[in-house]
């Protein structure tokens, strides 16, 4: 599905949404941390400076909560295409760092299995790490409720470590809205958007997801 709106979302803990808060950075990971195994089928020698973050273009999802919130502590930060790729751009400025971003494609298996042997002859070649990570932007059509949206970093000046890269941003201007999971306690709801209203003072829309809010019954005599 593409992204024709341009907003994007993630859910994520409690403590990492007040960790991009406190300092101030967005962490990408490599690809080797995810659990679909085709997300590193792809094996070269700059593999070690590809790093990735995924966002979602499907604000309401049951799906999506139930599968990145299993304790119903996960909050979902909203934002665009455009503010994400303005901070972005501006904490990699000056950097060894290269951006990337666009909808995930969704194919058959069989279709990703030719794609990925056409990339690899193509690379093997002339070799090009920006061509090497359109690999990233293809998924199986089993992951299709992700509507997903990758930012992909190339790094060439990777850390040792090779876990992930950090960008700064100013959080305040990136993230417009925050929402608790909608199966959170009432208790717990409200004491996590005071503390992100009052502690970390955002200002935007921030409260529980009203997904299972329970309607106005239809009565029928």
């Amino acid at each position: 599905m593409k992204n024709s709106a341009g907003r994007l979302y993630r859910i994520i803990n409690f403590h990492h949404a007040v960790q991009v808060f406190e300092k101030g950075e967005l962490f990408f990971s490599h690809p080797s941390k995810w659990e679909d195994p085709y997300e590193t089928r792809l094996i070269h020698r700059e593999s070690h400076k590809v790093f990735s973050q995924c966002w979602c273009s499907n604000g309401v999802s049951d799906a999506m909560w139930r599968i990145y919130s299993p304790n119903h502590l996960g909050i979902r930060v909203g934002t665009s295409t455009n503010k994400l790729r303005a901070a972005l751009e501006k904490g990699i400025k000056g950097s060894a760092k290269k951006l990337r971003m666009d909808d995930v494609s969704y194919i058959s298996q069989h279709s990703l299995n030719m794609k990925s042997q056409s990339i690899r002859d193509q690379l093997e070649g002339s070799f090009d790490i920006d061509k090497s990570i359109d690999l990233l932007f293809m998924k199986r059509d089993a992951y299709e409720h992700e509507s997903e949206y990758r930012v992909v970093l190339i790094d060439e000046q990777p850390p040792e470590e090779g876990g992930g890269v950090s960008v700064s941003i100013n959080p305040h201007q990136v993230i417009d809205s925050i929402l608790i999971d909608p199966r959170a306690p009432k208790e717990l709801a409200d004491a996590l958007v005071f503390y992100f209203k009052e502690k970390i003072g955002f200002k935007k829309k921030c409260e529980k997801s009203r997904l299972y809010k329970t309607p106005m019954p239809l009565v029928v005599d």
